[in-house]
């Protein structure tokens, strides 16, 4: 699944509904007897704790995972182990033949007797030819040669004290221990295989791969308008499918630098790690990764449906028919208005600069002239800068969605459907906040109670729905 985050649902998941006790939008005359009555459901603003999330599926998996190899070559005797088992740090694992490696390490015994021997008869016999030399019973030759066989016969007791001690460890080598305290994850042999040391060429003979499972990663993938917002240390919330009815908690590790694409979609690896003492989750388990990127407790919320971006609203305002002006409110709120003109600051630079190019106006300036005095302007323009203004709206409206997933919580302006004391519907603005799967924060513009209408993004395609509106409503404007 691609991970998603949505300031406002979008109103594809809105119904209309024909309600036998709804709120009907009041009409100036009656319907007639065949004609079903339409109406539009209807939401109320509510004290709510909002939490949003970024939510993606991975896999769970082990954090390290280790191969275990034998420094000793030969046939499988023993396997002491099975999938899946806990074991302790240094525990038996696998025990290989131990003949050939025996059978060396007695020779190497015997080599180090004979060396100590030697070099304790070539002490005596230096010992002996120098008290002879002080005499001048020998020559100087021969006690220089007693010398030479003295350290020959050192050298070659070092030499087969070092083979011993490496006989020791290749006697050692058979059984193999655990390297770490942890878990079976796969086990590769069975006794009577032939195995070959980790020395050899080819690297060696895997005997089984262990993993510390008392901490667990699940690797997702994010896509890339959302990973803006993720960095390491949100709290994260796990789900799997073998349990339910319980929640994990996590912590995000890291976000991997290299991008993923994945039908033609640009996603990123986010690392998440999870406490897992109890070892309730297992490597390869599917899981649903929430992390959260902002929270509010007891702030005023409305339902997603009744809530329209300026973009939704302008679409339904002209299907309509309502008076565009309605879109030039705002709400008088100027701490939260100061907040959003960064999102709208960050949005218009790059369009601005466009436009000094082209010689175009700003977008400040268009947004400010009448709906005429836009008609006239945009009639006036050659095909080449009606191409380059639109380039201009493109380019804001991408700059200010970047903005606004840089900082979810950031203020934003948005409308509503009311109820005029006319029975009247009209748009009414206001300014939301951070966002979950279900409710939007409203910082201002509502008070708490107040009812807005639920207009369905898809009234715009609904051509029955609509002319029903338009005749049997008394709202200014729509009729065409």
């Amino acid at each position: 699944m691609k991970a998603m985050t949505r300031n406002v649902k979008r109103g594809a998941a809105l119904t209309v509904a024909i309600l036998a006790t709804s709120v009907v939008v009041v009409a100036c005359g009656t319907s007639s007897a065949d004609e079903p009555a339409m109406g539009l459901t209807t939401v109320a603003a509510e004290v709510k704790d909002i939490t949003s999330a970024v939510a993606a599926t991975g896999t769970v998996e082990p954090i390290r995972v280790i191969d275990v190899k034998s420094q000793a070559s030969g046939e499988v005797r023993e396997v002491a182990v099975e999938l899946g088992d806990n074991v302790e740090r240094g525990a038996l694992l696998v025990r290989i033949d131990p003949r050939d490696v025996r059978n060396a390490y007695d020779q190497a015994v015997a080599e180090n007797d004979v060396a100590n021997a030697r070099y304790t008869v070539a002490q005596r016999k230096l010992e002996r030819t120098g008290n002879l030399r002080d005499s001048q019973v020998v020559t100087e030759e021969e006690y220089e040669n007693a010398l030479l066989e003295d350290a020959n016969a050192k050298a070659a007791l070092v030499k087969a004290e070092t083979n011993l001690e490496l006989a020791v460890d290749r006697l050692n080598d058979v059984a193999v221990g655990a390297p770490i305290s942890g878990t079976v994850v796969e086990k590769t042999v069975e006794e009577g295989q032939i195995i070959t040391s980790a020395k050899e060429m080819t690297g060696g003979t895997i005997l089984l791969r262990m993993a510390d499972l008392n901490e667990v990663q699940v690797r997702t993938l994010v896509d890339e308008t959302d990973i803006g917002v993720i960095e390491a240390g949100l709290e994260a919330t796990i789900k799997v499918e073998a349990y339910p009815n319980q929640d994990f908690t996590g912590t995000v590790l890291q976000v991997e630098p290299q991008a993923v694409v994945e039908q033609n979609v640009t996603l990123f690896a986010v690392l998440t790690r999870i406490q897992n003492r109890e070892g309730l989750l297992k490597p390869g388990m599917n899981a649903d990764v929430e992390i959260v990127i902002g929270a509010r407790d007891g702030v005023l919320a409305l339902a997603n449906g009744g809530i329209k971006t300026v973009d939704e609203a302008r679409a339904l305002v002209d299907a309509l028919g309502l008076d565009p002006e309605l879109l030039q409110q705002s709400v008088e709120s100027p701490a939260e208005e100061d907040a959003a003109s960064d999102i709208e600051a960050t949005a218009e630079e790059g369009a601005a600069e466009q436009a000094d190019d082209s010689g175009l106006p700003s977008m400040a300036e268009i947004q400010a002239m009448s709906q005429d005095e836009r008609q006239e302007f945009m009639q006036s323009l050659s095909s080449g800068d009606r191409q380059r203004l639109f380039a201009m709206f493109q380019e804001q409206r991408a700059a200010r969605e970047r903005a606004e997933r840089a900082n979810p919580a950031a203020p934003k302006p948005a409308f509503v459907f009311v109820e005029t004391p006319e029975g009247q519907l009209t748009l009414r603005p206001i300014t939301i906040g951070l966002s979950d799967w279900d409710y939007t924060e409203i910082i201002a513009g509502l008070e708490e109670g107040d009812v807005v209408f639920q207009v369905p993004q898809g009234l715009v395609q609904q051509s029955e729905m609509l002319e029903f509106m338009r005749r049997r409503t008394s709202m200014p404007g729509m009729g065409r």
